[in-house]
């Protein structure tokens, strides 16, 4: 049954042939096989595109969040009424301004970018005494 299924195959494929049909369909085939390729090709190049934006937001959150971890450890060593520190770590350089007002809430700003040169800021509110982050907004 299977040579008579190729003969049969065969037999088609050249009657395509002498009636002109087969170089047609060998472009039809090799067109739908190139527009395939070139489809996954884009496919994975926005893939990249929003796996490398997804990694530079993460970076972004990492560097204002290790900023934040460090100026209140700053804080809660040192007592200054106002003052500014820069930190550097592997995601990038925060600067913070740090202001201390007549209540026990400390004013920080950390300014800072990443090592793509993405700019983060971020304002917070610390409370000396219960020692806690009392509000805390991203820019």
């Amino acid at each position: 049954m299977g040579t008579r299924r190729n003969k049969l195959v065969f037999k088609c494929l050249k009657q395509l042939d002498d009636q002109g049909y087969m170089t047609a369909m060998m472009m039809l085939i090799s067109t739908l096989l190139l527009g395939f390729i070139f489809h996954l090709c884009y496919v994975t190049m926005n893939e990249r595109a929003f796996l490398d934006r997804e990694e530079e937001q993460f970076k972004k959150h990492s560097l204002l969040v290790l900023g934040m971890k460090d100026t209140i450890s700053y804080i809660q060593k040192n007592d200054v009424e106002t003052t500014e520190k820069t930190f550097i770590y592997e995601e990038g350089t925060v600067h913070a301004a740090i202001q201390f007002s007549p209540s026990e809430v400390i004013y920080i700003t950390l300014n800072g970018t990443t090592q793509n040169a993405t700019k983060v800021f971020a304002l917070f509110q610390y409370n000396q005494t219960l020692k806690e982050v009392v509000e805390w907004s991203e820019g």
